[in-house]
């Protein structure tokens, strides 16, 4: 498994196919209540603030990875930085890709049951874990060619489902369109709302994988785009069909909208369950690259260590934090708590890695 891995090469149109995948499992549920609650009107202004952010860190995380060809960014890290970096920035990044994990599956956990599987016990809900380690455990490349086929499922059906919600909005509920007080600086579900943008964080592990790591903020900036009319339907669907107050006290406003559609000619009622059976192919697929993030970033601290007991190892523990988590307020909060965290893995974990690796270069071209 690890000679095959060291010589595959993942094309730039895979990586846009991830990306996607990633953008998908972590629009849909909390991401609108975070912009919905940031301010009362112009909900596309903070929504569109985080976009060039992200694009310029997935930039510097280009760069990083274009330092040693070839090599992960853990390797890259404990090169450049030692054991200070594996400290600061990968035992970090460990943690916050784990308890990504844990939200994830927590909140789709509960949009499932509210949703569509009401007696389920939640312990068989979050056994999604471990089809995601399953797929895992095969390698990146198992990865990849299980994410395109998803991707060719999901993604139109996420497509048809906005397009389908545009059928009984009110755009006069989106008003004022272009007015904004700059009221959401100063909320903290604002800097939560980041979350949907640390997707390139992703390459941290399969970043190696391609010739040409320098260039990887293209797919990324392309999955932006192309998934950006996605982004902005969540928000706005729910405002458009409820209104911005009403949509504040729907937990979730985008399922709430999917609930809302009803067309004499659809031959399936439910459009909520289709749209979380889609939504929960992206769930596993980003579940499956975060458990291999974490199995690199470990391989990195504890070489020598099995792979497949690594990700038995993750995955378990996932799988028990998941049925301890107390309530869905806790999901936002941890949500809101993790956002100066993950903003400092998105920029000041590259730009470090880049900054020390230009300090060097200097000493070695002027002793």
């Amino acid at each position: 498994m690890k000679s095959s891995s060291a010589q595959l090469q993942l094309s730039m149109t895979q990586y846009f196919g991830l990306q996607i995948m990633v953008f998908g499992a972590i629009s849909f549920y909390l991401y609108p209540y975070f912009v919905i609650h940031a301010t009362g009107h112009g909900f596309w202004i903070p929504i569109l603030i985080w976009m060039p952010l992200s694009l310029a860190g997935s930039w510097l995380f280009s760069r990083m990875l274009a330092l040693h060809q070839g090599e992960d960014a853990f390797s890259i890290v404990k090169r450049e930085l030692g054991w200070t970096g594996i400290v600061l920035f990968i035992l970090p990044l460990i943690w916050f890709m784990w308890r990504s994990m844990v939200v994830m599956i927590s909140a789709h956990m509960e949009i499932i049951s509210m949703a569509i599987l009401p007696t389920t016990p939640a312990w068989v809900i979050a056994g999604v874990i471990w089809i995601a380690v399953f797929l895992a455990s095969g390698g990146i490349g198992s990865i990849v060619r299980t994410g395109m086929i998803f991707l060719l499922v999901s993604f139109p059906i996420s497509l048809a489902l906005t397009l389908l919600g545009l059928s009984n909005v009110e755009f006069s509920l989106g008003k004022p369109w272009l007015h904004t007080t700059g009221d959401f600086l100063f909320n903290r579900k604002f800097y939560a709302s980041s979350c949907i943008w640390t997707g390139y964080l992703y390459m941290a592990a399969s970043g190696k994988f391609t010739k040409t790591p320098g260039k990887l903020w293209k797919p990324y900036i392309a999955a932006s785009v192309c998934f950006f009319p996605l982004i902005l339907g969540t928000v706005y669907l729910p405002v458009l069909t409820f209104g911005a107050e009403m949509s504040r006290n729907l937990t979730l406003p985008y399922i709430s909208k999917m609930d809302s559609i009803y067309h004499y000619w659809l031959v399936i009622e439910n459009l909520t369950a289709v749209f979380i059976s889609s939504a929960m192919l992206y769930v596993i697929l980003t579940l499956a690259l975060l458990l291999h993030m974490i199995v690199a970033a470990l391989r990195v601290i504890f070489r020598g260590w099995n792979d497949r007991w690594l990700y038995v190892i993750v995955g378990a523990a996932t799988y028990a934090s998941t049925l301890y988590v107390p309530s869905w307020d806790w999901i936002e909060k941890a949500v809101e708590w993790d956002s100066p965290f993950h903003l400092y893995l998105m920029y000041l974990f590259p730009l470090a890695v880049i900054v020390k690796s230009l300090f060097s270069e200097r000493k070695k071209s002027h002793p």
